[in-house]
């Protein structure tokens, strides 16, 4: 696969979640899942000198930030992704189901592609999404959410069997 477009799309994926976010930050992380018919993206971002992340759906809540401009930027990211995928499928590359990309303010950047057939893990998108949640921001679900805090509880005894 040719690396100069990897690079170009991993540049511009990048770039699309620092234009979405509206303020100095420290890094973000960011999960998609993308198929042949389907795609969904979302990441969180830690503002500068803190340790509360920020979901990308919340960024239009916060003051002063117009919600077509965020909402616009969220579409390009997910044709980025798939623009991604797409990639990997041109070049006869087995195509990934999801990835995780971390990157911070001093542009260190790190991808995880996974290729697990998803249709046949036992979770659906909502309970991955959780688990991502848990495993990469340390995000339990909230108080009163015990079906939620069961399944991620669950997810870690397995997985440390």
């Amino acid at each position: 696969m040719e690396t100069k477009i990897l690079d170009e799309l991993y540049q511009k994926i990048a770039t699309q979640v620092i234009e979405t976010i509206p303020e100095e930050w420290d890094k973000f992380k960011l999960y998609s899942e993308v198929d042949k018919y389907s795609d969904a993206t979302m990441f969180y971002y830690y503002p500068k000198n803190s340790k509360e992340p920020i979901y990308s759906l919340d960024i239009e809540d916060i003051d002063g930030v117009d919600e077509d401009i965020v909402q616009n930027n969220l579409s390009k990211l997910s044709n980025l992704l798939r623009n991604l995928w797409e990639e990997f499928i041109r070049n006869e590359h087995e195509p990934w189901t999801n990835l995780t990309i971390e990157v911070d303010a001093e542009g260190d950047f790190t991808i995880d592609y996974d290729y697990t057939n998803l249709d046949a893990v036992k979770y659906d998108h909502f309970e991955r999404i959780i688990i991502w949640k848990y495993e990469h921001l340390g995000i339990l679900p909230k108080a009163g959410r015990d079906d939620e805090l069961s399944m991620v509880e669950a997810y870690i005894a397995n997985k440390n069997k």
